[in-house]
């Protein structure tokens, strides 16, 4: 009961060969929800804080953190009434979802940035992903005649031809907006088609321009994955003819966080609600702020850190 109420506390508030490439996920919000089948409380730290980094500022003074967590709740408080109705911590949450997408980036950014100019080409991402240069890639090519080599030659044009959508400007550069759409391409409507287009490619063995559910949960899956991956097909074939078509696909190749957020909202409020009138009021918010404290969690902080002190 005590783990219960200290986890509400803060809600309220190259090539292949060198190295393992990193393989491009389907999007939406990356730390479970759930863990070892148990709300996941740190889910509600990044949901609330919009960051990974949640831990580094616990040591503000009392009267700092109470202000700032204040502040931090009215900032969503839309309609100026002390309240934070239940579209508005959807909203809070869906923000917070979009500064961890940016947090994320950025690191990826600073890593792959080996000029430190602040933007990167596609050759700086072939280097450091792949350990390869453009003049390797011939030699690459040469070795997809074999599976291996396959695999890391179609990666890399799956990379080069989403580099080329992400690249609005055409300067051959991405700055950091566009390396966001490049890196978490699921929020930038105009990347949907190249998203799709590799999603099918990856999954449409037979080329028949739908997938199977054979071919939806592959051949290496354990039986625990075979379940969850047919739970997810029955759930995308809605028209229950038993494949899907691209556009069934892409809840799951381009999910959004929506439906993460609104069962985010849903927690919060059954948690959080006190007085159980459907959201929580900015009093709810900050009186939870002293038992978090003294709770092993140390939540609040770079948003607290950085939260202005009067708005």
């Amino acid at each position: 009961m005590k783990s219960l109420c200290l986890e509400a506390v803060f809600v309220c508030c190259i090539a292949v060969l060198k190295s393992t490439p990193e393989t491009v996920d389907h999007g939406g919000h990356k730390t479970s929800h759930l863990k070892d089948g148990l709300h996941n409380p740190v889910f509600d730290q990044e949901a609330l804080l919009g960051s990974h980094k949640i831990d580094e500022f616990v040591e503000l003074p009392e009267d700092v953190r109470i202000k700032r967590l204040r502040n931090l709740a009215k900032s969503h408080d839309a309609n100026n009434n002390d309240i934070i109705e239940a579209h508005e911590l959807k909203e809070w949450v869906l923000e917070s979802f979009r500064m961890l997408d940016r947090e994320e980036a950025m690191e990826k950014l600073e890593d792959e940035d080996e000029n430190n100019d602040g933007k990167v080409t596609f050759d700086e991402i072939l280097h450091k992903q792949y350990g390869y240069s453009e003049e390797d890639l011939e030699d690459v090519q040469k070795e997809a005649e074999d599976d291996d080599g396959a695999n890391v030659f179609q990666l890399i044009t799956d990379d080069r031809n989403r580099f080329a959508v992400a690249d609005v400007n055409k300067d051959g550069f991405l700055d950091e907006t566009e390396y966001i759409a490049y890196f978490q391409p699921y929020d930038f409507p105009y990347m949907y088609d190249v998203e799709m287009e590799r999603a099918m490619k990856d999954l449409d063995k037979d080329t028949d321009g739908y997938i199977s559910i054979q071919e939806f949960i592959g051949e290496n899956s354990d039986e625990e994955t075979r379940l969850s991956e047919m739970t997810n097909f029955e759930e995308l074939d809605k028209d229950k003819d038993g494949k899907l078509t691209p556009e069934e696909l892409r809840p799951w190749a381009l999910p959004d966080n929506n439906e993460s957020a609104v069962e985010e909202v849903e927690h919060l409020l059954s948690i959080c609600d006190d007085d159980k009138d459907g959201h929580l009021s900015i009093d709810e918010i900050v009186s939870k702020e002293d038992e978090f404290l003294r709770s092993t969690a140390t939540d609040y902080g770079r948003t607290l850190h950085f939260v202005k002190d009067e708005l």
